[in-house]
């Protein structure tokens, strides 16, 4: 199993107005980067999009509580992957991390290891951007 985690996000804006953002899965279009993501498509569980032009991911909504919002990748991605956002809150602010938990092995872990980790730190990066 590969985790990766992005950097730590913070931002003054209370955790449910965050949580309130990351329910609607189309505003996930916004957090993801640009220029490697095309043919985003969401609905009110889930999302895909074509990472880099070449693989079509899902995530679906899995579970979602004050601390944790947790999608599943889809078992026809190309390799079995779980998305989370950490979430701790304090006094009317909101700092968590954005978390990938992959099953594959050496050799794609060495393939997409730095992708997943740049994509995460985007995310988070975006995140930030759009609750200022």
């Amino acid at each position: 199993m590969v985790k990766i985690k992005s950097q730590v996000f913070s931002f003054e804006v209370p955790l449910e107005k965050v949580q309130a953002y990351l329910s609607d899965c189309a505003n996930f279009e916004h957090l993801l980067p640009k220029a490697q993501v095309s043919d985003f498509q969401s609905n009110e569980t889930g999302f895909s999009f074509k990472a880099a032009g070449n693989f079509q991911l899902t995530l679906e909504k899995a579970a979602f509580t004050d601390s944790c919002m947790e999608f599943k990748g889809s078992k026809s991605n190309p390799f079995p992957f779980d998305l989370q956002i950490f979430f701790n809150t304090n006094e009317g602010s909101t700092t968590g991390h954005i978390e990938i938990n992959a099953d594959v092995n050496m050799m794609l872990k060495m393939l997409i290891e730095k992708p997943l980790q740049k994509l995460l730190q985007e995310m988070a990066a975006n995140l930030s951007a759009a609750l200022h």
